[in-house]
C-alpha cells in the first residue's frame, strides 16, 4: 500500500515515521526547515517504544506524487482551504482519505470535496511534538488512532487500513460510530485545551486554582448537552470520567492550541470548541462557559 502523509508534523511525521521505519511505501509532506531536514538527514523519532532515524521520501509538492493507496490526512484544520485542493492529484478511484484532524466536522468537510466513498473518519490520541527540525518526540504509552466509515460498517478497506496501522508503536482500532468517538474525544480537548490556552497555564496548575475544576467541568457538560442535541451518544459518567483522567494525567497534558498560541501559529479554534459554540447556538442550548473562552481567545486566532 502506497501511503502519503498529508501534513507530516508532530502528529502526521510520528506515523509516517513509524510506517516507513518498519517497510511501508511512505511519503510525507513537509514544508520549511522541517522537510528540509528530513530530506537531509532522514526522520529522527523518540518514543515510548524507542528511537529510530529513518530515510522516508519527503516533498513540500503534493502533485509531484502521483496517486497513492492512502492518504493520512493530518493538517491543521485551518489549512484546510489550501491542503484539500493540493491533495487532488494523489486521489485514485480507490484512495482513501483518512482524517485524524481535530474536531467533529473534518470528514464532512473532505466529503465535500472527494465524497464519502473516499473518506474515513479518524482521531488520534498521542502525546507528540517536534523537538526540532526533522526530529520528533513521542511520550507516553499511547499512540492510537481510531477510525472508520461513516455508516459504521466494517469495510474491507477499514479492515485493510486497520491491518495496515496496527503495529509496534501504533494501536489501531475500528469504531462503529466514530462521530460518536470525536465527540467524545472534543469533551477533554475542547474543554482542557481551550482554558489552558486561554489561561497560559498548565493542567495542574489549573486544577490547582479555585474555580479551575468547574470550569473544566461546565465546558465538558456544556459540550455534552450539545452533542446531546444532535443525536451524539456519550458513555455513562461521562464528565466524570474524563474529569478522573484530567486529575490522575495533569502533568502529562499537552494542548496543541495552548503551544500554538504560545509560539504565535493561528489557532484551531474555529473548528474545535467554536464549532461546539456555532452548534450550541443553531440548536439553542446555552454554552457560556464555551462561548466566553472562545470569545477571549478568538482575536489570538490569525496568529502573530
Amino acid at each position: 500500500m502506497r501511503i502519503a502523509v498529508m501534513g507530516a508534523g508532530a502528529v502526521g511525521g510520528y506515523f509516517g515515521g513509524v510506517l516507513a521505519h518498519q517497510g511501508e511505501d511512505v511519503v510525507l509532506i513537509a514544508r520549511g526547515a522541517h522537510g528540509d531536514a528530513i530530506a537531509k538527514n532522514g526522520l529522527n523519532v523518540d518514543s515510548h517504544w524507542g528511537s529510530f532515524n529513518v530515510n522516508v521520501t519527503v516533498t513540500d509538492d503534493p502533485w509531484s506524487i502521483g496517486i497513492v493507496d492512502l492518504v493520512l490526512y493530518c493538517t491543521k484544520l485551518y489549512s484546510n482551504a489550501e491542503a484539500l485542493p493540493a491533495i487532488k492529484g494523489m486521489i485514485g478511484p480507490s484512495t482513501s482519505i483518512l482524517t485524524i484532524q481535530n474536531g467533529v466536522t473534518s470528514g464532512s468537510i473532505i466529503a465535500e470535496y472527494y465524497g464519502w466513498d473516499h473518506v474515513l473518519q479518524g482521531a488520534t490520541y498521542i502525546e507528540s511534538g517536534i523537538a526540532g527540525d526533522g526530529h520528533i518526540h513521542q511520550s507516553g504509552s499511547t499512540a492510537r488512532i481510531e477510525f472508520g466509515e461513516k455508516d459504521g460498517s466494517n469495510s474491507e478497506r477499514t479492515k485493510a487500513i486497520f491491518n495496515l496501522l496496527d503495529r509496534k508503536g501504533i494501536q489501531a482500532v475500528v469504531s462503529s460510530n466514530m462521530l460518536d468517538a470525536l465527540w467524545n474525544k472534543m469533551v477533554m480537548v475542547g474543554a482542557i485545551g481551550t482554558i489552558m490556552a486561554a489561561s497560559r497555564a498548565s493542567l495542574p496548575e489549573i486544577l490547582a486554582s479555585p474555580n479551575g475544576e468547574h470550569a473544566i467541568r461546565s465546558t465538558m457538560e456544556e459540550i455534552v448537552a450539545v452533542g446531546q442535541s444532535q443525536g451524539i451518544t456519550f458513555p455513562p459518567r461521562c464528565v466524570e470520567s474524563k474529569m478522573e483522567t484530567a486529575i490522575a494525567e495533569a502533568a502529562e497534558f499537552q494542548a496543541s492550541l495552548q503551544y500554538d498560541l504560545t509560539v504565535g501559529k493561528p489557532l484551531e479554534l474555529d473548528d474545535i470548541l467554536g464549532s461546539v459554540v456555532k452548534i450550541g447556538h443553531e440548536a439553542g442550548i446555552p454554552v457560556p462557559s464555551s462561548a466566553t473562552l472562545v470569545t477571549v481567545l478568538d482575536r489570538f486566532k490569525h496568529g502573530s
